[in-house]
């Protein structure tokens, strides 16, 4: 496999080196749109935290006032036009949204993102930069803020923040993770190492070049009815389909829950019945406590139209509803340099 990917990989980097310079000496034009737009996003192909980082600096410009929109892609849905939720959409009696239309990732937001002083749209959409053109002319935000916009040079920014985890690599796209060269953090404005469950050991080399630290801090599982339970100790079958599995397995280990079956499926795995069933059975065989999984996954299955719909009995429903299925809720906490990332922040809300 080797054989084939790396020199793909050569190809790929050669694709992005040209790009990346037909942008660098103006060649091609950047839309400037009239609000302050922050790109937050990675060098790798998932798995770095941009969603929760996203949540953090919205919870940040919705406490001082101010109308926010996020621009997303929507990995993995089914329809490719562009979608447009408010904060605080009552979706529990039309049923309108679901995961195969706005994604998984905006329903996280809508679940984790409070509506205090100001307003905050998420706006869903393939085309970024038309996303953000119709959110723009339609709504007139003071801050857009897009997510996993850092390869995304459509459109110009005000603030590029790069979030890194030191676990990118070093080969790119197919051989590796990496969506552009390392030596491409240059040109974010500022880095943030996430050191996600502070159980890694980062090389110093790219701790040293970061700007601010930032780590996640597990809230607490929940099931479908909000309900929290304390797990330690317990015994669980765990599945996810997310960039980097291994920091959900690190944070069980760190709060003393023991994985007896630790299933991964891709970013954004959408899920078969024949995968609910295998899940069920392993957690019937093994006698785990309980079965985990994380918010990204349980939103996916819990908001899937198959569920949605009132009139369907299956499989779906029974992991959700008659198993002791939890899901890990975390939240980004900035624990070196906040200040900085703040003064930042507020720059772009005093931009207009």
């Amino acid at each position: 496999m080797k054989l084939i990917t790396i020199p793909l990989s050569f190809l790929y980097r050669l694709i992005v080196f040209i790009r990346n310079k037909l942008y660098d000496d103006g060649f091609i034009k950047q839309k400037e749109l009239n609000c302050a737009v922050i790109s937050v996003g990675n060098l790798s192909a998932g798995g770095t935290g941009k969603t929760p980082f996203v949540e953090l600096i919205t919870d940040y410009f919705l406490e001082t006032g101010k109308f926010v929109v996020i621009i997303l892609k929507g990995y993995k849905r089914e329809h490719d036009d562009i979608k447009v939720v408010e904060l605080g959409y009552d979706n529990t009696s039309k049923h309108q949204l679901n995961t195969e239309n706005i994604g998984d990732e905006a329903f996280i937001y809508l679940e984790n993102l409070e509506n205090k002083n100001g307003r905050c749209l998420v706006v869903i959409g393939d085309d970024k930069l038309q996303a953000a053109k119709f959110a723009t002319a339609k709504f007139k935000p003071e801050i857009m803020i897009i997510d996993d916009g850092y390869q995304h040079r459509k459109l110009a920014r005000n603030l590029d923040i790069l979030l890194i985890d030191g676990n990118e690599g070093k080969l790119l796209l197919p051989a590796g993770k990496l969506r552009e060269p390392y030596k491409n953090i240059s040109r974010a404005d500022i880095i943030i190492l996430n050191n996600k469950f502070k159980s890694r050991k980062i090389p110093v080399k790219i701790a040293m070049k970061a700007g601010a630290e930032c780590c996640f801090v597990l809230q607490n599982f929940f099931n479908y009815n909000k309900q929290s339970i304390d797990l330690s100790g317990k015994k669980a079958i765990v599945f996810c389909g997310v960039g980097d599995p291994d920091s959900f397995r690190e944070m069980l280990n760190s709060n003393n829950i023991e994985a007896v079956k630790f299933m991964e499926y891709s970013d954004h795995h959408r899920y078969s019945i024949s995968d609910i069933k295998h899940i069920i059975s392993e957690y019937n065989a093994l006698k785990a406590d309980v079965i985990l999984t994380t918010q990204k996954d349980f939103v996916r299955l819990n908001n899937s139209e198959i569920v949605l719909n009132p009139e369907s009995e299956n499989v779906y429903k029974q992991l959700l509803y008659n198993y002791p299925l939890y899901y890990a809720k975390i939240k980004m906490q900035i624990e070196k340099n906040s200040d900085y990332v703040y003064s930042l922040l507020e720059k772009m809300s005093n931009l207009l």
